[in-house]
């Protein structure tokens, strides 16, 4: 039997106590599968999705550990990348060999394939994989629930660690704490000094439309 861990908002658990795990409804998910991971060796790795989770707006991300046939089909893709087809047991073994390599110098490799870029491969990379199963957990299959470090993973993508964020309205416009960010940019403009934080898009109409509006909104306008 392998063993897997889903994650999800600590808001969800009492209904998945009482009936399983259900597919995931959310933009930009597919509404017919189940996100897990296997659980191996690397605490950081099988939990990698954790923070990425909090920024979207997850809350309290904790851990729904289960268990399912070695044999049962599921899918593995990178988060941007074309799923492949594979037996859970294989799941398992895939993040087991992917975890032992370094992911830095991993993801140098992956940058230079051409087979990983054009999706004809999957990365050697063990961050940024996925599993998906095509049918809800049922309560029966659970192991345990966990609360969990809330510091765990990566944000926005693999690698991003001290990367200057982007401010673009294709990026990260609307996230939380997205106002502060463009409240330092504006005082370090303001001040001469360089700023920390990019924001593109400000030539795009879509971006003068939104600030016309938030100009309306502001008391006395």
């Amino acid at each position: 039997m392998a063993t897997f861990v889903h994650l999800t908002s600590h808001r969800n658990l009492p209904g998945i106590r009482r009936g399983g795990i259900a597919f995931v409804k959310r933009d930009g998910w597919r509404p017919d599968r189940v996100y897990a991971l296997p659980v191996t060796r690397e605490f950081n790795i099988a939990h990698q999705w954790l923070r990425e989770l909090r920024r979207m707006g997850g809350g309290t991300i904790a851990g729904v550990y289960f268990r399912m046939p070695d044999d049962e089909m599921v899918e593995v893709s990178h988060y941007n990348g074309a799923p492949v087809a594979m037996r859970a047991a294989e799941a398992v073994a895939l993040m087991l060999l992917a975890e032992q390599r370094d992911p830095v110098m991993a993801r140098v490799a992956d940058k230079a394939s051409r087979a990983v870029q054009r999706g004809r491969a999957l990365p050697s990379s063990p961050e940024g994989f996925q599993v998906t199963i095509s049918r809800p957990i049922a309560r029966s299959e659970i192991l345990r629930f966990k609360m969990l470090p809330q510091v765990t993973g990566w944000r926005y993508m693999p690698g991003a660690n001290g990367m200057t964020p982007c401010g673009c309205i294709c990026c990260i416009k609307g996230s939380f704490g997205i106002r502060k960010l463009e409240r330092r940019l504006e005082a370090d403009e303001a001040a001469g000094r360089t700023p920390k934080f990019q924001l593109f898009g400000r030539e795009e109409k879509s971006f003068a439309r939104v600030e016309r509006m938030r100009a309306r909104a502001r008391p006395g306008s």
